[in-house]
């Protein structure tokens, strides 16, 4: 199995290290949900891609950034203590694919930590973060938290790429819901969000 690396803890170094194309351009008449920091992509029916087929996608935009986001509903069949072995609690995490982009880094979401340095703010009680310290902080015990979720892998859009998607009708844009992120099983999510965006 080859080694699965994680994110510089800069996450500012990382996102100003992306290529010119993916940084974002003033996006006109968006959805006001779309022009948020972060906001839920639910996949229509009609995607074919296998990487997006009935995805529910985390999307987050900071700054200059172009949006990013990772996959909420892809369990893998190997769980964390196969990469992180000096941690007891890590084989209670399942990894998640989370993008087809950088698919041997690892990121997590994690709500309710102690102050979470160098990470994301998704909402006031969540994270995005890429530091491996941190995650073995919170997998020790060392910090408390609420919710967890590891993954391999983003996903990201070039300029105009991810509004001309929704305009295609690809996906539905669904207000950012903490009890997604967590709480609902993975199984389950894509089935239940699409339904309710698709009669909204």
């Amino acid at each position: 199995m080859s080694q699965i690396r994680f994110f510089i803890p800069l996450v500012l170094l990382f996102v100003g290290s992306w290529p010119d194309a993916l940084r974002a351009n003033q996006i006109e008449q968006a959805p006001p949900t779309l022009s948020s920091s972060s906001f839920l992509l639910v996949a229509s029916q009609q995607i074919a891609d296998p990487r997006f087929r009935q995805t529910v996608i985390l999307v987050t935009r900071h700054g200059n950034t172009g949006p990013i986001g990772v996959i909420l509903n892809r369990p893998q069949d190997i769980t964390l203590d196969k990469i992180m072995p000096d941690f007891a609690e890590a084989k209670n995490f399942n990894l998640f694919d989370g993008g087809p982009v950088y698919p041997d880094q690892i990121s997590y979401l994690v709500r309710g930590a102690d102050t979470v340095k160098g990470a994301l703010t998704i909402t006031v009680n969540t994270y995005l973060a890429y530091d491996a310290a941190l995650l073995g902080e919170l997998l020790n015990g060392k910090k408390h938290y609420t919710g967890l979720r590891v993954m391999h892998g983003l996903a990201s859009w070039a300029p105009g790429q991810l509004e001309y998607e929704i305009k295609r009708g690809d996906w539905f844009v669904m207000p950012l819901d903490e009890a997604v992120l967590f709480d609902r099983p993975p199984a389950e999510m894509w089935q239940e969000l699409q339904s309710h965006a698709a009669v909204m």
